[in-house]
């Protein structure tokens, strides 16, 4: 599906305020809202829109300790440790690097430092060869917006 100008206008419209009203899009944008309806619609249907969702503070979930771990996965295989990470509750992301050697980076949430230490001493650790602990303390919430631009 080709995105022109107006669906990368509602885009950037959704992803400041996703509670937007589709009249409220309409107007920004000069169209009907049943235009802007059927446009949102087909964005969902191709999977340009993949999801609406409430972000909410971890620490008003009970997620007090927030980090990232960077690991060495050298023998064992990649697969293996992605199906053992989605089992994890803790791990929210895994992304992986490629270069000079297999690493990854996780990202995790726990209840607080003794759930650090478990999750820590866990299973995890026959999967990471080696493993660096880095905390986030203090983070200001920001939301992130992917830059919209109309090439491609």
């Amino acid at each position: 599906m080709r995105i022109d100008s107006t669906d990368l206008k509602i885009l950037s419209l959704l992803q400041e305020n996703a509670r937007i009203s589709f009249s409220g899009i309409a107007a920004e944008v000069h169209l009907s809202t049943t235009a802007v309806t059927r446009r949102i619609e087909l964005m969902q249907e191709r999977g340009i829109i993949r999801g609406f969702r409430t972000m909410i503070s971890p620490q008003a979930g009970g997620k007090t300790v927030h980090g990232f771990i960077i690991g060495g996965v050298y023998s064992v295989m990649l697969y293996d440790l992605y199906r053992y990470v989605q089992t994890v509750p803790e791990v929210v992301r895994c992304e992986t690097i490629i270069c000079g050697g297999k690493e990854v980076i996780l990202e995790f949430y726990c209840d607080n430092y003794d759930s650090l230490l478990k999750f820590y001493g866990s299973d995890i650790r026959k999967f990471l060869d080696s493993m660096t602990v880095y905390l986030v303390t203090d983070t200001p919430l920001k939301d992130v917006s992917i830059p919209l631009s109309s090439n491609g």
